[in-house]
């Protein structure tokens, strides 16, 4: 099961074990997931928006992120020891032999340094950096979520032969390896055996296993535990006395992706390192069955993984004031002159590298991190509980737990593709969120939008609000297709909407909620529905309450906060041009757009001209979603006019008010757009036995032949 940002009882449970102080062992005094919550509550978003950036040209850099966090914990600590460069008075722990030229990732923690330096001077420490990049590193590449205990304080030296003799060798036999776990206060079954499982994703060099290729031990053969098939293929990649920093997968079945492949490439004599084989292979040791579970059972793995992450990264930790909070990961602050700060850089504009074609970075396409607090994590549990026992916010059987058995990779899955597709199309989230609007609007979140036409469907496609401008339908195929390879009939085509919903906000800088799940897919559509209820751009604001009234929104704040959604994409000149010329047919410009917006607009779509052409909907900020729509609505230059009128509507004081506070209290947005997005997602859906599981989410299943039929490949 994945432990996503749909928080899972286990995280939950740990937060407030550790929230309240409880009796677990390796809940340390003075460390709080919530440490950062008045002084850098952004901290998180800030640190997952440079890790996203960089895995667009990396995509080892998430392993090893978290191994730089392992490497620094085992020697003297959580320190962020294991930064520190090389001075006339510290000896460096990244020359120490199992950190010399393998261990990397530096220039990213620089990075997300100095963008943490910038939105909270000298508040967040290095050692806290990397855990957090650790936590994100592993939930980013499919696997656990877990809330970090943090409050960490960086050290004033290094160690380099505390790390000599400290850290576990890829060549070390499961003696070896106990006796260091057991010397830094970790157990030596459960802790040893999780914590290794890091090796799911990743790389190493050929040094690291070219013994086990040719001179196990100074036998002059081969490890007699290799696999001999997989032995083959190393010595044809890392050949006697050839190039030892050549690098190959330590899990190559799904070498990027945080799974629990790495247990049964041990059951199957595959494990690259000997350290990795040693845990299967050692004749009587206690941790093969531990082996054996965590391949069976992902779930145990990963619920394992947490444990041992958070045991881990409270090893002798510098609290309260032990140690400083570096500027510069690299060097101890210069108490003088604080010379030793980086240079902070604004993390809201990230560029792309299009990776895909491996073309020239397109400052244009960008992500945008937003530098604000998503949503408290207390009020995420809050949310959850409501869901567990039925609160306000729940509907009858939907649950974000629904996939925890039957399919839990969906999340990861869904991301991946969001994340995919986000290289060269910037606009998609902002797509996928809009057809998980106009789907819930019309007979409830049950898919209905994705059908096509057929002799006896009328598709929504075709409504006047779909026609020519919803789009997503290619990429919500591709999610259909991938989790129809790992999970088939499981989910349906209405939660894939709803799941990538939440993660195309997630990944413009918004908040994450726990999505409740378990709809079903209808077997019909309704265009004339679709014509009747979806707001439409034009529409005034007391057409847009009753729109929202009629399908059980509230008027005000679910209007409001749903339509801050406009804070991402964009918009064809053909739905805002009679703003610009023949505001209500009166011959003139909607007088309440702000005149030099209203130039601007008109230079991009003149009169005549191509009513396709696209304009941000929010020209500050366009692909990032944050608050800045609101304060654009105070200046008189939302987009469209059914924007617009949230704010220039004369007497409707309730809802000038909730834009006034939106503009100004970024959290408030936030937390209201979670609520209403729940809320607006258990419209109606159908449930139990109704509808059923699309295999195709263009196509109901009894009309499913041939060319109609969803191609299934394995991801």
């Amino acid at each position: 099961m994945m432990v996503d940002k749909a928080i899972h009882p286990l995280v939950a449970s740990l937060f407030l074990v550790i929230w309240f102080g409880g009796s677990l062992p390796y809940a340390y005094a003075q460390l709080s997931p919530t440490f950062y919550d008045e002084t850098c509550p952004n901290v998180n978003n800030i640190i997952r928006g440079v890790l996203v950036q960089a895995l667009y040209t990396d995509p080892r850099i998430g392993a090893s992120l978290t191994r730089l966090h392992f490497h620094d914990c085992f020697v003297n600590g959580c320190d962020g020891s294991i930064l520190l460069d090389n001075t006339d008075t510290i000896e460096s722990e990244k020359e120490a032999a199992p950190n010399n030229n393998t261990v990397r990732g530096f220039d990213v923690v620089d990075d997300m340094k100095a963008a943490v330096e910038n939105a909270c001077p000298g508040i967040v420490s290095c050692a806290d950096i990397l855990a957090i990049a650790a936590e994100e590193s592993v939930c980013l590449a499919g696997g656990p979520s877990w809330t970090v205990p943090l409050g960490r304080r960086d050290s004033l030296i290094a160690n380099r032969s505390g790390a000599n003799s400290a850290l576990p060798s890829p060549f070390a036999s499961l003696d070896v390896l106990k006796s260091k776990f057991a010397d830094v206060g970790l157990n030596t079954s459960s802790d040893l055996v999780a914590l290794s499982g890091a090796h799911t994703f990743g790389r190493a060099q050929c040094s690291s296993f070219n013994l086990r290729l040719y001179n196990f031990s100074g036998s002059g053969n081969p490890d007699p535990t290799l696999n001999t098939t997989y032995l083959a293929e190393l010595q044809q990649l890392c050949p006697q006395s050839g190039n030892e920093s050549v690098v190959t997968y330590l899990d190559s079945t799904t070498p990027d992706t945080f799974d629990g492949n790495y247990f049964s490439n041990l059951q199957t004599n595959e494990g690259l390192l000997r350290s990795d084989q040693e845990l299967f292979s050692t004749t009587g040791a206690d941790t093969i069955d531990i082996v054996n579970n965590f391949s069976s059972n992902q779930t145990a793995f990963f619920e394992s993984f947490v444990v041992s992450m958070i045991r881990m990264g409270n090893i002798s930790p510098l609290t309260g004031t032990d140690g400083e909070i570096r500027l510069n990961c690299r060097r101890v602050n210069d108490k003088s002159t604080g010379s030793n700060a980086l240079l902070a850089s604004s993390t809201c504009r990230i560029p792309f590298v299009k990776a895909m074609d491996k073309q020239a970075v397109n400052t244009e396409n960008i992500i945008c991190i937003q530098e604000k607090m998503k949503l408290s994590k207390l009020m995420v549990v809050a949310l959850f509980y409501a869901f567990l026992v039925g609160g306000p916010l729940a509907y009858g059987q939907l649950t974000p737990t629904f996939y925890d058995e039957t399919c839990p990779s969906v999340i990861s899955i869904i991301r991946g593709v969001i994340a995919e597709t986000l290289i060269f199309d910037p606009r998609i989230g902002a797509s996928l969120i809009r057809l998980h609007f106009h789907d819930c609007f019309v007979h409830g979140c049950d898919g209905s939008i994705l059908l096509d036409k057929t002799a006896t469907i009328d598709t929504e496609k075709e409504a006047f609000a779909n026609n020519n401008s919803a789009r997503g339908f290619d990429v919500v195929d591709i999610m259909k297709e991938r989790l129809e390879g790992v999970c088939p009939g499981t989910v349906s085509c209405a939660d894939i909407l709803a799941i990538a919903a939440e993660e195309s906000v997630v990944l413009a800088g918004g908040p994450w909620w726990p999505i409740p799940l378990g709809r079903r897919d209808s077997l019909t559509a309704n265009r004339t529905a679709a014509n009747a209820f979806i707001p439409g751009p034009r529409d005034t604001l007391e057409r847009l309450r009753s729109r929202f009234t009629v399908v059980g929104l509230n008027n005000n704040t679910d209007l409001v906060a749903l339509s801050g959604a406009h804070t991402f994409g964009r918009a064809q000149c053909r739905t805002f041009i009679d703003r610009l010329y023949n505001f209500n047919n009166t011959g003139l410009p909607d007088p309440t757009l702000d005149t030099t917006s209203l130039a601007t607009l008109q230079q991009l779509c003149p009169q005549g001209g191509n009513g396709t052409v696209l304009a941000d909907l929010d020209p500050t900020t366009p692909d990032c979603f944050d608050n800045n729509y609101f304060s654009n609505l105070q200046a008189n230059k939302g987009l469209l006019q059914s924007d617009q009128e949230l704010f220039s509507t004369p007497g409707a004081d309730d809802i000038i008010e909730l834009v006034n506070i939106f503009s100004t209290d970024e959290t408030a947005f936030f937390e209201s757009f979670v609520e209403s997005m729940i809320r607006m997602g258990n419209l109606s859906p159908l449930t139990g036995t109704e509808g059923e599981i699309r295999l195709n989410c263009r196509v109901v299943n009894a009309n499913l032949a041939g060319k109609d039929s969803a191609l299934v490949s394995s991801v």
